[in-house]
């Protein structure tokens, strides 16, 4: 190893040291203050998830789960799971019980900002099974705005669905779009599939909805989508509920497209995973999509029976859904022909009606919505000034620390550009050496390049001036001695073989003429050269010729491809002509990222490959191998011949 070597690996040995503890001490005094220390409070890590809402086994073996960590924010979720499981199970004596314990926690807890979106959730729950949706709205609201205050996309989406299911109970739908949009943007942060699944079958029932107040395609077409996504994940986890669903969704599908006994065969499908839920359910709406498919099928008996399947089912527990499924059904009887039970569902929707949406409770609603809307501009003012104070104090206090940086930066900076030169210096004396001895090479290589072309067109002309005339004037004489009529039979026999010979040994000289030639290494010009020989070849026969190319380039061919190509079709295209029986003769040339390929193919008697073995073909395949390419002969009796030449050129 040379000194110099030595000096720079001890340098850089030194350096690394010293690198390591310029690292420790700017890890002390600059990223330890800023990193600070994350609270770790105030979090219940569990990750189990419900996947069926309704069954009391499953339910209360997470709450037992959430209890046995002895951690007050798991306990609140469990409280919040059991409240959501007496919601569906219109239980509202222990909903209120369970509400005041959260209550109490929330009041003397540390965690308030987390722990108040759940409470105000609960509270939805609760005055949703209660019907009472003026306080429905109130903490409806107050649970979005928390959710948004801790940035939590399921808990938003949640909360974004009791206000949707608010406006349409009180007939102001038209407010509902800009909300199922934010839902729409908010799915994809939501990190759990299962999660995911029920957002998206949610989605896709909204669509639906609102494709039948446009009738916008489009609409159907995503809500089929969305349902398609949530019935993926459904199936894998086995979540019924979502899967009745999801397949309620598709029968709608096809019930909008016409197809109504496709829609048929959905809702059967949604019954059947309905019928499969443990716990709660409600499968009247089921029934009463299948009567609506009845009746537009003309199947009136069938659509009335399945309509009072549907009010018997229903467990009535949600009075606004109730009445609407009353309002459908007094559509359903009519059009079915018994006016007597139409009339009286409408009667039933009317009374409900009138209690469920009253005008001044609209209007307290609309009012809490506007209240909302307010306080969310007013939030986000504050929170903007707010943020702009936070910032003038981080950025002040976090100024020394940068200084601190700064100054490490530069002090290693320096250092590292000082060893960075000494390598350099030595890195490009080496690099001119190389640069210089390849240049070098490269003009070598170019020289002796030339001085080959040259010598391979000397020798081209040098065969074609000497030996190629001496051939041309053999055949000449012979031709002439021939028709000299004193000449005897027996040497005109000589003479037309002496004739063959030198027409066979000029055209065998023309093509190695050609090969040496540097033209010849170029596809084009080899493609040239076969067609003409083919066309010589076939001119005075019956044989049809034709030729089909194609080449993406015409990038060089290696030396010496051109000769033995040239070899290999000449008699491939020759053996055509004399055994063939052929009508039609092609030849198919193709060059393709390097990849080269020629056919010959005939349409002639053909012949058995595996049992006629041809000093012919032997030698064609010797000539492939010579040039690392392939052949491959295939032949069919009575359908022709394929001579295939395969190489790569690179």
């Amino acid at each position: 190893m040379g000194f110099c070597n030595l000096v720079f690996l001890n340098i850089g040995i030194h350096f690394l040291i010293m690198m390591k503890y310029v690292f420790l001490l700017f890890y002390l005094w600059v990223l330890l203050p800023l990193l600070g220390h994350g609270q770790t409070s105030c979090r219940c890590d569990t990750q189990d998830l419900l996947l069926n809402e309704r069954d009391s086994v499953e339910v209360f073996h997470f709450i037992d789960k959430l209890k046995q960590t002895k951690n007050e924010m798991c306990a609140f979720k469990a409280l919040s799971a059991e409240i959501a499981y007496y919601a569906i199970k219109q239980e509202k004596e222990k909903m209120e019980g369970l509400l005041q314990i959260q209550l109490h926690i929330l009041e003397s807890s540390s965690c308030k900002e987390i722990l108040s979106f759940d409470y105000y959730f609960s509270n939805v729950l609760y005055y949703r099974a209660l019907n009472n949706y003026e306080k429905l709205s109130e903490f409806g609201f107050k649970a979005l705005r928390e959710a948004e205050k801790l940035n939590d996309s399921h808990k938003q989406i949640e909360a974004i669905k009791q206000i949707v299911f608010l406006f349409t109970r009180v007939k102001e739908g038209e407010k509902n779009w800009a909300y199922i949009k934010r839902v729409e943007k908010l799915i994809n942060k939501v990190d759990s599939p299962i999660q995911q699944a029920r957002h998206y079958r949610w989605l896709a029932f909204e669509y639906e909805n609102k494709y039948t107040g446009t009738q916008r395609i489009t609409l159907i077409d995503s809500a089929l989508q969305f349902a398609s996504i949530s019935k993926k994940v459904a199936l894998q986890y086995k979540m019924y509920d979502e899967l009745a669903l999801s397949y309620r969704v598709y029968e709608a599908f096809s019930y909008h497209t016409g197809k109504l006994n496709d829609a048929l065969r959905y809702i059967d499908s949604a019954i059947y995973f309905g019928k499969k839920i443990k716990g709660e359910k409600n499968l009247g709406p089921f029934f009463m999509a299948k009567a609506w498919d009845h009746l537009d099928l003309k199947q009136y008996s069938e659509a009335e029976k399945w309509m009072d399947t549907a009010l018997a089912l229903d467990n009535s527990s949600d009075k606004a859904g109730y009445m609407m499924l009353q309002f459908e059904a007094s559509n359903i009887y009519e059009g079915a022909g018994n006016l007597k039970k139409a009339l009286s569902s409408f009667r039933k929707y009317s009374k409900m009606k009138d209690s469920i949406l009253d005008t001044d409770r609209v209007k307290i609603i609309n009012d809490l919505e506007a209240k909302y809307q307010t306080e969310l501009k007013d939030a986000q003012i504050t929170n903007l000034n707010q943020q702009r104070k936070i910032d003038v104090l981080e950025l002040e206090n976090k100024q020394a620390q940068i200084n601190k940086l700064i100054t490490v930066i530069i002090v290693i900076s320096l250092i590292a550009i000082f060893i960075f030169s000494l390598f350099k210096v030595a890195e490009l004396k080496k690099a001119k050496a190389i640069n210089k001895a390849l240049q070098d090479a490269i003009a070598n290589s170019e020289k002796l390049e030339r001085e080959i072309t040259n010598v391979r067109e000397n020798i081209a002309q040098d065969f074609h001036d000497d030996l190629g005339n001496k051939l041309a004037r053999i055949s000449l004489f012979s031709n002439l001695m021939m028709k000299d009529e004193s000449a005897e039979n027996k040497l005109k026999q000589k003479l037309t073989q002496i004739t063959e010979d030198a027409n066979y040994l000029y055209a065998g000289t023309r093509d190695f003429i050609f090969s040496l030639k540097k033209n010849s290494d170029y596809p084009e010009e080899l493609v040239t050269y076969l067609s003409d020989f083919g066309e010589e070849c076939y001119k005075s026969t019956a044989i049809k010729f034709r030729v089909n190319k194609q080449l993406d380039s015409n990038a060089r061919l290696p030396y010496y491809w051109s000769k033995q190509l040239i070899f290999i079709f000449k008699e491939a295209m020759t053996n055509a002509l004399k055994h063939s029986g052929a009508t039609e003769v092609t030849l198919h040339f193709l060059l393709q990222k390097n990849l080269l390929v020629v056919k010959c193919i005939d349409n002639g008697k053909g012949f058995e490959v595996n049992k006629i073995i041809l000093n012919g073909i032997a030698h064609m395949k010797q000539r492939a191998k010579k040039i690392s390419g392939e052949l491959k002969v295939t032949s069919i009796k009575n359908e022709g011949t394929i001579i295939m030449f395969k190489g790569k050129t690179a």
